[in-house]
Order: C-alpha cells, then sequence, then structure tokens
C-alpha cells in the first residue's frame, strides 16, 4: 500500500448541520498515516459529519479535499474509492466469515484481486480471529464483528479510513490489539469515538458539543 505522495484530507470549517454552534465546525489538516478522532457527548453531531466525509449526506458549512482535490457531487464516485467506511453496527452482507471478507469484491467495490482464502484467513489472524472461513457470521458476538469489519477494510487495502465508534463492542485487549496495528499502518483515519484510550492514541482529537437533537 505505498504512495508516491502523502496523503492529505484538508477539512475547512466542515459542518453537518447538528452542531449546536458553528465554534463546533471542523478544520483540520491530515496527513498520511496520521488519525483524527471526534469526540462528544450524544446527540451532538459526531456520527452525521463522519457520513457527510462518506459521502452520505451533504455537508450544511465547509468543504474537504483529499490529495489537493475538492469533494463535491462530480467527484463522489471517485471519493468512495478511496475510503472504507466502517460504521457503529457492522455490515457483514454475507452467512459466512470468507463471504462477508470478500463482500467488497462480489459487489464490484473493490479494485483489486480477490483475496485468496490464505489472504483471508491471514487477516482474521491478525485480529486474533481464530475461526475457519465457513464460520457462520451469526455465530459471532459484536466486538467479533467490530473485528470482522477491519479485517475486511484491511483486504481493500484503502489509504483512508472512516470509523464510527470502532471499539464500542471490544474488550480492552482487543480494542488495544487493534489501536496497535492502526498504528503500524500507513493509511489516514478519522473516528468517531468515547473510548479514552482510543482518544489518548490519535494524532488530533476534534470536541463536539452538546445539541438539542
Amino acid at each position: 500500500m505505498t504512495q508516491q505522495i502523502s496523503s492529505v484530507l484538508a477539512l475547512r470549517e466542515l459542518g453537518s448541520g447538528f452542531e449546536s454552534s458553528e465554534q463546533y465546525f471542523l478544520t483540520c489538516t491530515i496527513k498520511q498515516g496520521e488519525h483524527l478522532a471526534i469526540f462528544g457527548p450524544s446527540g451532538c453531531g459526531k456520527t452525521s459529519l463522519l457520513q457527510v466525509l462518506a459521502g452520505l449526506r451533504p455537508p450544511a458549512n465547509g468543504s474537504f479535499s483529499w490529495q489537493g482535490k475538492p469533494i463535491d457531487a462530480e467527484s463522489l464516485s471517485w471519493w468512495r474509492q478511496q475510503f472504507c467506511y466502517l460504521p457503529q453496527q457492522p455490515v457483514m452482507g454475507a452467512d459466512s466469515l470468507g463471504e462477508a471478507l470478500r463482500l467488497p469484491w462480489q459487489l464490484k467495490a473493490a479494485k483489486l484481486p480477490v483475496p485468496d482464502d490464505q489472504q483471508c484467513q491471514a487477516v482474521l489472524d491478525r485480529l486474533s480471529l481464530s475461526h475457519p472461513l465457513d464460520k457462520q457470521v451469526s455465530q459471532l458476538s459484536g466486538g467479533e464483528k467490530q473485528r470482522l469489519a477491519i479485517a475486511r477494510a484491511l483486504l481493500m487495502e484503502r489509504p483512508l479510513w472512516l470509523l464510527d465508534e470502532p471499539t464500542s463492542a471490544l474488550d480492552p485487549d482487543s480494542r488495544n490489539q487493534v489501536i496497535a496495528l492502526l498504528s503500524e499502518l500507513p493509511m489516514t483515519s478519522v473516528s468517531v469515538s468515547h473510548d479514552p484510550v482510543w482518544l489518548q492514541a490519535c494524532h488530533y482529537q476534534h470536541a463536539m458539543g452538546t445539541n438539542h437533537g
């Protein structure tokens, strides 16, 4: 996953419209390998802001760019090939672990060669998911599903990850393992989290205030 230039995500006064005040609009420049975490109380618009970055809702204020290219309606198709979006409730979309890992290829959303069984098993092992590929997703715990979603993102090898409460179902050991893994990888990350240990491990933090919604 080597890149010739330093990937930069530039956010300028970005807001979803759910912020209680314009003081919570997000301005930040994130270089390759850096991690920004957004935190604040429930209902303050954290997930909505992440959804703006994921192209799931239009910004109510401001703008952002990736590698110098403004992200707007015209660039949305290209933009969606640049990141992995991991919502708080992982989308499995398949019956078995192997099928879930290869779902982006089935949906023609990934451009790399389809990962073989060895590659799939390797990413599971990397996240301490010691299960065979034919194990049913329905038999996994919530924390295992979160780690499976991270394993799938690893296979996709995209330069940016957008993560919503990625440790909400993880025990402390699993959380620390994921933090250590992300610190070794070259992708840029933006996450939403309440976890103080996760927040402490990030390069930047953006606090958001309360909202009536």
